[in-house]
């Protein structure tokens, strides 16, 4: 009895095909994957870092683990595309409407946009750098900027940095979200943080969901002018 030749050559090749399903990847696929995995919880982990230097109060450190200069101008510039809308605009103290209004017909890093950035980052640095985002009482008064008024209202209570979740890769950067907790208003903030690689390991570059955000604060700042 003869057998067609199809048949053993079609078991030949699915034998082939098993065995290379369950041939080990070769000693440089495996330290690719290995280096995804140490990287992958690297970024999982950064968050906890920019946390550590808001609890030691150190600025310097914080700027070495966040962009701030990107990330407060993309801020800037979603709270100044919103406060455009009536609807958010009537909502706002008069003072700070007019400013804002006026920022917006500027472009970005001039004029009144620029020293309203340069404030915003002055509050963020002497909240750390005075350890009142680290939830220290103050001794004394920490320097101020120019707009200082307008932070008034602005929480410096405690930032702390939680439920950190899995990080995964997009576009050769890493999406990392985690909470922010600010004790001051006693509101937790979910941020998607995009985390990118750099020579002496990770920085945050940018907040994927900031439009979110923005809008809420917005939202947060009306109900205290109600």
């Amino acid at each position: 009895m003869t057998y067609p030749i199809r048949a053993p050559r079609a078991a030949i090749a699915a034998l082939g095909m098993v065995t290379l399903l369950f041939m080990p990847p070769s000693q440089g696929h495996t330290a690719a994957i290995e280096s995804a995995r140490d990287d992958a919880r690297e970024a999982a982990q950064f968050p906890a870092l920019i946390g550590k230097a808001i609890d030691a109060a150190d600025s310097a450190a914080f700027e070495r683990l966040v962009d701030m200069n990107a990330i407060l101008d993309t801020a800037l510039n979603l709270f100044l595309r919103e406060t455009q809308k009536p609807e958010t605009a009537r909502g706002l103290p008069p003072l700070l409407a007019l400013m804002l209004s006026r920022a917006t017909l500027e472009d970005s890093g001039e004029g009144l946009h620029a020293l309203i950035l340069q404030e915003v980052k002055t509050f963020v640095n002497n909240g750390i750098a005075s350890g009142a985002f680290a939830g220290r009482k103050l001794t004394y008064q920490a320097d101020q900027g120019l707009l200082a008024p307008f932070f008034a209202d602005a929480s410096a209570g405690r930032k702390e940095i939680r439920e950190t979740d899995e990080a995964w890769p997009d576009k050769g950067e890493w999406l990392v979200p985690f909470i922010l907790f600010d004790a001051g208003n006693n509101e937790s903030y979910p941020v998607l943080g995009r985390v990118s690689k750099t020579g002496n390991g990770f920085r945050l570059t940018a907040i994927d969901n900031m439009d979110e955000l923005v809008r809420r604060i917005l939202t947060e700042v009306q109900r205290l002018t109600e």
